[in-house]
């Protein structure tokens, strides 16, 4: 399975939102894509701290039929107001971003209660072949990408209080993980 079709799994689990949805440190805006191609109906903000990547982002959204905007912003300090999203994709983002833990806080405050957070990113591998070749990848993704791809994620996504988890894939012998987690309710938060 490659990254396409991971995206378009990511994309998925957020088309059914007909809201406002936050696609976090969007980079190119290559989720952008593949929202359209999975039907999504809602409205979309890319952001991103790059000036160069929220214009590639803001020409990659003019090209669809989708309703969407493009900010410049740190994904940390979000310039967005409490529960007023449906969804928040995170893709191939928290192993890049400065301050995920703070990144993490901040889309748990914008979701809306029911809100889905969406994160695709890289992760410690389960399988053999993948933890053997993992500690060289490591060093070369931080040197070469400025990618931490041995954050724990999963630490980083369960200490937030108002999230349960939905679901959960990996792909390439667990490198890669898709995680689906919803924000509680008022009644149900604890």
């Amino acid at each position: 399975m490659r990254q396409k079709e991971w995206k378009r799994r990511a994309a998925e689990k957020a088309a059914d939102s007909d809201g406002w949805v936050l696609d976090a440190a969007c980079g190119t805006g290559s989720m952008i894509g593949q929202l359209e191609r999975v039907g999504f109906k809602g409205k979309l903000i890319a952001i991103d701290a790059s000036k160069k990547m929220v214009g590639k982002a803001w020409a990659r959204a003019r090209r669809t039929g989708l309703k969407a905007q493009a900010v410049l912003a740190d994904v940390s300090r979000l310039p967005l107001k409490a529960e007023g999203l449906q969804g928040v994709l995170c893709v191939f983002s928290v192993t890049t971003i400065s301050r995920p833990e703070e990144s993490v806080c901040e889309f748990r405050r914008t979701l809306s209660p029911g809100g889905r957070l969406i994160v695709l990113d890289s992760q410690k591998p389960h399988g053999l072949p993948a933890k053997l070749i993992y500690p060289f990848l490591v060093p070369i993704s931080r040197i070469f990408c400025h990618t931490y791809i041995d954050r724990d994620i999963d630490g980083i996504l369960e200490g937030q209080p108002d999230l349960t988890r939905e679901s959960k894939a990996a792909f390439m012998g667990g490198m890669v993980g898709l995680h689906d987690y919803r924000k509680l309710p008022v009644n149900r938060r604890m």
